[in-house]
């Protein structure tokens, strides 16, 4: 009896030991806790014929431009509407043509995420006659690189978004009524009438989540993109820094010939728009599937039925 009782417990602690390896395993790496960054932000197309693009990172990785304006004067300024990437300090109307670098901190929980800044785009909307843009496809080029660098990769990160304008008039025949700002503010309209509306084609972008839920700067973000790397999902968030960029009211979607629920901003007329991009990385640790489990379970299970079978020969 006191045999059968040693065999019986060797089955029991290596039944324990299996147990315990399958809820432990997989080992996983160390998080990678910041990133290195460089943002290169440029439109690459615009339609129709006659809208005015320029400028351009040099040397860059996109082949696009850092500015578009369009349209006749028709206003006291005597000036033509633009949109504008990363303008220069004290002048709205001519980029810097820079990248812009910095450092991000890695957040594990949606509701405790750091953002830091990325592309600055202005809307310079002014009262216009003649051709107006209709669309345009701008691309923003991320590079991500693990910081110390070289432990693990570079990450490169790329999509695109298209821009749809409509210009209104508030009242017009045939035009619709101004429609309120993305999150529930004030309506875009002022003494100039109804402002612009801008949709987002979000291609790459994924379905706005809210993010840092509780804390004062919550707001929707954007997944433009996520990799694996060592056994955790890094998910790369975009936003705009005011909570201007969000989803609009089924009108303005209409308005531009989208679904309900699109995504996008309005601008006010005779105005400048100042739009602040920022970025944010989120890690989860990934977690083995409940068949990749079970493998191994089985497999340290057969090992203790194999270790009984020796024990009850040796007997």
């Amino acid at each position: 009896m006191k045999a059968t009782g040693s065999k019986i417990a060797t089955l029991v602690k290596c039944l324990g030991v299996g147990f315990g390896a399958s809820l432990a395993a997989p080992t996983f790496a160390a998080i990678i806790g910041t990133f290195d960054y460089t943002q290169e932000f440029e439109f690459v197309s615009a339609a129709p014929g006659g809208v005015n693009m320029s400028g351009g990172v040099n040397p860059g990785d996109v082949a696009g431009w850092t500015k578009l304006d369009w349209g006749t004067p028709s206003n006291p300024a005597n000036k033509i509407s633009s949109l504008v990437i990363n303008p220069v300090v004290g002048d709205t109307e001519t980029p810097d043509n820079m990248k812009v670098t910095g450092t991000v901190t890695t957040a594990t929980d949606i509701n405790d995420m750091d953002f830091e800044l990325g592309p600055v785009l202005v809307h310079n909307n002014f009262v216009i006659t003649g051709t107006s843009l209709d669309t345009a496809t701008a691309e923003d080029y991320v590079v991500l690189t693990s910081v110390p660098p070289g432990t693990v990769q570079i990450q490169q990160v790329m999509f695109g978004v298209n821009f749809l304008e409509t210009i209104n008039a508030h009242g017009s025949p045939g035009q619709p009524a101004c429609e309120a700002a993305p999150l529930g503010g004030p309506d875009t309209i002022n003494a100039f009438g109804c402002g612009d509306i801008f949709v987002l084609d979000t291609g790459d972008l994924g379905t706005p989540q809210l993010v840092n839920v509780g804390r004062p700067d919550q707001s929707l973000a954007f997944v433009i993109d996520s990799f694996d790397i060592d056994g955790y999902k890094y998910e790369v968030f975009l936003r705009e820094i005011s909570g201007n960029i969000g989803t609009l009211s089924n009108k303005s979607c209409a308005a531009v010939g989208r679904a309900a629920g699109c995504a996008g901003f309005t601008t006010f007329e005779n105005e400048i728009n100042r739009f602040d991009l920022e970025f944010s990385v989120l890690a989860t640790q990934l977690v083995p599937a409940p068949a990749t489990l079970f493998l191994m379970s089985g497999s340290l299970l057969s090992l203790a039925w194999f270790q009984r079978r020796k024990a009850r020969k040796a007997a």
